[in-house]
């Protein structure tokens, strides 16, 4: 009869030993640590870096924006400003015989409203007139209209003005509208401004008035 044998339970793994030319070694489990000094992470120094470098991006975006406001500005005021002088140029080709009166310069030889709408109708040099005085408003509150209904005038174009002149040997007209608007090129504060200067600019549109 065989006897039952008590082993004793093993409560962990017990290391073995193993034999390697004649040297016993012992395997054990190899446990990381990471020094106190060399842990993971960004430093002050790495996130100020990263901070001015996003700082210097944002001023250039910032820069850009503002170019292309003014470059949208500028267009802006051009297209009013060819829209200013294709109109009178329009109101010479409809009353040809008075082109000469349409001649000067604008806004100070504005005329006054000649008053010829009732039944007689107007000359052609009280149309001229007429049309130089509405047509005038462009740069300035002809009449007061604006003022006198309680409304606060504002130029089509800031500093507008023009100038109209005739070729009687070829019965040509040129109409010059001049305005002066802000560019950041300068640091120049006589101009009103220590980082935009006032600059001028001008279209010149021109038309042979057929009689």
């Amino acid at each position: 009869m065989r006897t039952a044998t008590s082993h004793p339970q093993s409560f962990g793994r017990i290391p073995r030993a193993r034999s390697r030319g004649g040297i016993h070694q012992v395997s054990k489990r190899r446990q990381r640590f990471v020094r106190p000094g060399r842990a993971a992470g960004f430093t002050l120094i790495e996130v100020m870096v990263s901070v001015l470098i996003l700082l210097v991006g944002l001023l250039g975006v910032v820069g850009m924006q503002m170019l292309s406001l003014q470059a949208n500005q500028g267009a802006y005021f051009r297209s009013q400003a060819i829209y200013i002088g294709s109109e009178i140029l329009d109101a010479i080709r409809a009353n040809p015989q008075a082109a000469a009166d349409y001649e000067g310069n604008y806004p100070a030889d504005i005329p006054a409203d000649p008053g010829c709408q009732g039944v007689d109708g107007c000359t052609p040099a009280m149309a001229a007139q007429q049309d130089l005085h509405f047509w005038g408003r462009h740069f300035m509150d002809a009449g007061n209209l604006v003022a006198d209904n309680g409304g606060t005038y504002r130029s089509a174009i800031p500093d507008g003005r023009a100038v109209i002149t005739r070729t009687a040997a070829t019965n040509e007209v040129s109409v010059r509208v001049t305005w002066t608007e802000r560019q950041f090129d300068n640091t120049d504060a006589a101009d009103g401004s220590a980082t935009r200067s006032a600059v001028e600019q001008a279209v010149d549109l021109t038309s042979v008035i057929t009689p």
